[in-house]
């Protein structure tokens, strides 16, 4: 039996209604995608019928690839590896083409205009990495006679001390931990395994704005807190059983707008960790609306710091205004920074968002640690986190003056993530972000854990590899000398010095 036609390249989002049968069309001959319009007569292929148990947005698979029918699977990421030519099946089909690659965008909102999706079209984690500039363009400059490279037993240090000024400061075994993603946007089952794995490889975990489970407290108390711009899951009974606590400003993919979580993702336990009533929409405004002058912040810090005993206080930044918004974190008393750089992810974010702001993770580090060596603050810990996934990507970044790296699709990826890039759309083929009971049921909690922890652990080992051969006898030695880049406009964008001629 021959292949189906691919009516597209990419699912599309339709409103369902509960208990009302359709008819999706699996030859990929319909003018009428995703749904059924007779053109499979004569062709072998037959509808498939199903009735949603809910009614809401539903993402439909549109390549006929699927092995989860009439749900998108991700099975369009590999259209091209198995030698079809997306977009050309289907005569009828408006498809985004070399010459033209907005085509589809302008049919869409022709067609559309904004119904049911305010913000535009929604899509999954950060950036494409062709786009961004390269951590594989940065070179590694080892030791050998002018400075010597160290015995391969010396020990290498690799701990990270989040805000050393604190009462409290948070001790990590090493530099890495896992950014902030939340419960709603990730499965129970996903947060259990990332806190599980960060503990055993002895760093943390970040909460993201949609609070802590009670089990991921008992499985890491090293864990950060943030308190988002709804204040989703924030007690203060909560300060004396955490590691760090951190004020979102914002993140790369999405910076500027509130958040909606729909009312059909809000599970009775999401509800119970958010502190919000389940079956309803989560919105988020796009800034915390009680605190906006530094003071505010000040003074919101301090009450943290006394319940919780000392425990350090940051910001956690997107890279967009760095210069302006870092003074203003200063200014309210920060301890430690999280700065999110372009290439950075989301579960959801709109297009228009994702596509279009914060500035390149590599420019955004090199400019947010020269304002802090210029206001001398050494003692402010500056994480940096978007678009970091290997060893290599974290030395560099050290080198480039960040003191800590936080990863999330690194930790994703590492707990079985495949990239389908479907986050958005509650179908996520491996367990993790979805809330579908089906679905999360193939994410084995213990093995995922085990997973991430052997990835940190490599990954720290492999740091402490190159630290020796640099010369180094600490991780946090890294520095501008041990890197150059071949690329000028690199060098000229980070301060990276140029490996030609001109570098001397």
């Amino acid at each position: 039996m021959p292949k189906p036609r691919i009516a597209a390249r990419e699912p599309v989002a339709v409103q369902l209604e509960a208990g009302k049968t359709y008819w999706w069309c699996a030859c990929g001959r319909s003018k009428n995608q995703p749904f059924c319009d007779g053109s499979h007569k004569g062709t072998g292929f037959e509808p498939v019928e199903f009735t949603p148990k809910e009614s809401g947005e539903a993402w439909l698979c549109q390549c006929k690839r699927t092995a989860t029918p009439p749900y998108c699977d991700g099975s369009h990421q590999h259209l091209n590896e198995k030698g079809d030519n997306p977009g050309t099946d289907n005569p009828g089909t408006v498809a985004p083409t070399p010459e033209e690659p907005t085509l589809a965008r302008v049919h869409d909102l022709a067609r559309n205009g904004l119904a049911h999706r305010p913000h535009g079209e929604l899509v999954a984690m950060g950036v494409p990495r062709p786009q961004l500039p390269s951590w594989d363009d940065i070179q590694i400059l080892p030791a050998q006679l002018a400075r010597r490279p160290l015995p391969e037993d010396a020990p290498v240090s690799t701990e990270l001390v989040i805000g050393p000024n604190a009462r409290k400061p948070l001790v990590l075994e090493m530099p890495l931990f896992v950014s902030d993603m939340s419960f709603g946007a990730l499965s129970r089952e996903a947060k259990l395994a990332l806190a599980s794995g960060a503990a055993t490889a002895g760093t943390a975990t970040a909460s993201g704005e949609g609070g802590l489970l009670p089990e991921e407290i008992e499985r890491n108390p090293r864990c950060l807190f943030e308190y988002g711009t709804a204040g989703f899951g924030y007690s203060e009974e909560l300060l004396t059983k955490i590691g760090a606590f951190h004020f979102k400003g914002g993140q790369a993919a999405k910076t500027g707008i509130g958040g909606h979580l729909p009312a059909g993702k809000v599970t009775e336990e999401i509800a119970r960790v958010r502190g919000i009533e389940p079956g309803r929409d989560a919105i988020s405004p796009p800034a915390i609306p009680d605190l906006i002058t530094p003071q505010d912040f000040r003074r919101f810090a301090d009450r943290v710091r006394e319940i919780s005993g000392g425990i350090p206080v940051g910001f956690k930044l997107s890279a967009n205004h760095i210069v302006a918004d870092i003074a203003f974190a200063l200014e309210a008393g920060a301890d430690y920074l999280i700065l999110d750089g372009r290439g950075g992810g989301s579960g959801a974010a709109p297009r228009l968002f994702r596509d279009n702001i914060s500035v390149p993770t590599i420019a955004a580090l090199a400019r947010a640690r020269r304002f802090l060596d210029e206001q001398k603050r050494k003692d402010v810990t500056l994480i940096v986190t978007g678009g970091l996934r290997l060893p290599e990507d974290f030395i560099k970044a050290l080198a480039l003056g960040a003191d800590g790296i936080a990863i999330a699709s690194a930790a994703l990826q590492a707990i079985g993530c495949v990239a389908a890039r479907i986050c958005h759309t509650n179908r996520c083929p491996t367990g993790i972000t979805t809330q579908d009971p089906e679905l999360r049921a193939r994410l084995n909690v213990d093995e995922a854990a085990d997973r991430l922890a052997r990835f940190l652990t490599a990954s720290n080992e492999l740091m402490k590899i190159m630290a020796r051969a640099c010369g180094h006898d600490r991780l946090d030695a890294f520095n501008r000398d041990d890197i150059a880049t071949w690329r000028r406009e690199l060098a000229e964008l980070a301060g990276i010095p140029f490996s030609g001629i001109g570098g001397d």
